[in-house]
Order: structure tokens, then C-alpha cells, then sequence
């Protein structure tokens, strides 16, 4: 498409961005959510693939590990845009939850202590998902960054 065309379809490169965004975060909560809602599968299982349904986005690419779209441009972007950061920030909380879902189940089913903290353990999970992303674009390679999602998912499920 030509720049005239782009425009027509989108309004502007504003638009474009925003909703380039929401499509990946279509994609990208599909393969979240598959991995998270299975309740057949043990909570490290589940985690594990969870982990490896993104990484399979961030090394999707030809060449180089594209990363997370959403943390390598989104997060910068918030800055000074109200909206993106207000979809970031919602975005952010909707994976703590469902995150924070999946570990209540494994409290309730008897996988973790009874007294573990669902929220935190939810943050943290999250937050691996972020540095993971980070780094498959500072080019660490897709082996070790499963070892560490596994490593995290030991220290998670105790």
C-alpha cells in the first residue's frame, strides 16, 4: 500500500500504530489464554507453555528475535501518549489476572501451599514474560531463554 492508500484505510499513522497494537495483542492473548485455561494441564505445564506460545512470537521472525511488539515499542510510547498507555496499563493488569486465575486453581487443587500469594506470584510471572521478551531482542537465544522460563516456573511452583 502507498501512503495515500495507508491513510485512506487508517486516518493516520496514529491509527495505524493503534491498531497494528490491538492485533498483535489479539494474537498474542490467544496463545496466552490457551496455555492459562487448560486446566488439564499441571501448573507448570500450563506455565511452560505459556512461555513457549510467546516465545514462539518473539523468534517468529526471519533473522532476529523480534521480541514482544507491545513491550518494545508500546512501553515507550506510553510516555506521551495517554492512550497507549492507558491500553498498556489495562493490558498489563488483564494478564496479572488471568495469571493470578490460573494460580488460584493450582492453590485450590493442592499444587501450591495454601498460603501462597496468587496476586504476587502473578506479578512475578508477568514480569519474567516481559524480561524474557527483552532479552530475545538483546539477542539471547531462544534455548536459553526457555531455561530460564523453566528455571522461574521451579522457583513459582515451589
Amino acid at each position: 500500500m502507498n501512503r495515500p492508500s495507508l491513510y485512506a484505510a487508517f486516518g493516520d499513522k496514529h491509527a495505524l500504530y493503534i491498531k497494528a497494537l490491538e492485533q498483535y495483542w489479539a494474537f498474542a492473548d490467544a496463545a496466552m489464554h490457551e496455555a492459562l485455561k487448560d486446566t488439564e494441564l499441571t501448573l507448570s505445564q500450563a506455565l511452560m507453555r505459556f512461555y513457549e506460545g510467546q516465545l514462539s512470537i518473539y523468534f517468529s521472525g526471519d533473522g532476529q528475535p523480534r521480541g514482544c511488539f507491545a513491550i518494545g515499542t508500546a512501553t515507550t510510547e506510553a510516555v506521551a501518549d495517554s492512550e497507549i498507555r492507558e491500553d498498556l496499563s489495562e493490558r498489563l493488569s488483564r494478564l496479572d489476572a488471568d495469571l493470578e486465575t490460573r494460580l488460584q486453581v493450582a492453590i485450590n487443587a493442592g499444587e501450591l501451599k495454601s498460603d501462597a500469594d496468587p496476586a504476587a506470584l502473578a506479578v512475578l510471572a508477568s514480569s519474567l514474560l516481559h524480561s524474557i521478551s527483552i532479552r530475545a531482542r538483546a539477542g539471547k537465544s531462544r534455548a536459553e531463554l526457555t531455561e530460564l522460563a523453566r528455571n522461574a516456573v521451579n522457583v513459582i511452583c515451589g
